[in-house]
């Protein structure tokens, strides 16, 4: 009996280890996140927005072909990448493949994270074309502590879009935080989309002001195995263990959405109860009834 047993859980645990490695990682997840609220409605209308984060690209291979596949299908009016698109160590030539692939009506927007940094001076053509350290890359932009303004055309009245990127190595450099700058960037009354790798100081920018705003980050993984959100507080892996997926809301009008990533880290390719996402974001005056 106690052969049998064994033989059982060994059994189970080796499925285990197989799917968490063959299949979840890519078996990609569309997320619709629909956030109910009357002054971000009113001020970016219905746009859909479609955000990646953490792809974590060694080479284009079937995970990211199927995001591809995905975004083609969903034609969200506007693309934020959330970090970490290249693997840890790694030249980032094939994740800025992928990203110049990336297309919509009103852009594609990233910033980067920790991994992005990690392959000293080639992080720079993420930002620069060919080199040339004296202009930008238009397609994907990189906003590494930028902030710009976009046209939400005639789908909404030609409306603006106020964008922020805060790069990753702000984290490193508190002297250096452009977080402490972003929300005072045009009208106060004016909605800000802030795009950062870590989410770690949503909540301090949210008891400075009450400007309405939606923060879009990632990092977690969401964990990349699923475990009780208290288990992540006390073990604190992440910086910002009390938001480690999903959407959170600390006052009227400002939100967090943490993505919970495509790829895995290097050292643990494995995704069990975590799907990999594509998060598609809108907005609507008051919730379904």
């Amino acid at each position: 009996m106690k052969i049998k047993l064994l033989c059982f859980l060994t059994l189970a645990v080796i499925s285990i280890i197989a799917y968490a490695y063959f299949i979840e990682p890519y078996n990609i997840q569309v997320r619709r996140v629909n956030i109910h609220d009357s002054e971000l409605h009113k001020q970016w209308g219905d746009i859909r927005i479609a955000q990646l984060s953490d792809l974590h690209i060694t080479k284009i291979g079937r995970r990211e072909r199927s995001v591809l596949k995905k975004l083609e299908y969903l034609k969200p009016d506007l693309i934020v990448v959330t970090g970490d698109s290249a693997q840890w160590n790694m030249r980032p030539e094939n994740a800025l493949i992928f990203l110049e692939k990336l297309r919509a009506p009103l852009g594609v927007y990233c910033v980067m994270g920790d991994a992005d940094f990690s392959s000293a001076r080639y992080h720079c053509i993420f930002c620069h074309p060919g080199g040339n350290v004296h202009k930008q890359r238009e397609n994907p932009m990189f906003l590494r502590d930028r902030t710009i303004e976009i046209d939400l055309g005639k789908k909404i009245n030609h409306r603006r879009l106020t964008i922020s990127g805060i790069a990753a190595e702000n984290d490193w450099h508190p002297d250096q935080d452009y977080t402490e700058e972003v929300w005072k960037k045009g009208n106060e009354l004016q909605a800000l989309l802030i795009l950062g790798h870590f989410s770690k100081k949503w909540t301090p920018l949210t008891t400075r002001t009450r400007r309405p705003l939606l923060w879009l980050a990632g990092d977690t993984h969401g964990g990349q195995i699923w475990l009780p959100d208290f288990i992540w507080k006390i073990i604190k892996f992440k910086p910002d263990a009390l938001h480690m997926a999903g959407l959170f809301q600390n006052n009227q009008h400002q939100y967090l959405y943490v993505n919970r990533g495509i790829g895995t880290t290097e050292n643990f390719p494995f995704r069990f109860g975590v799907r990999p996402e594509v998060t598609i974001i809108s907005f609507s005056e008051e919730a379904q009834k």
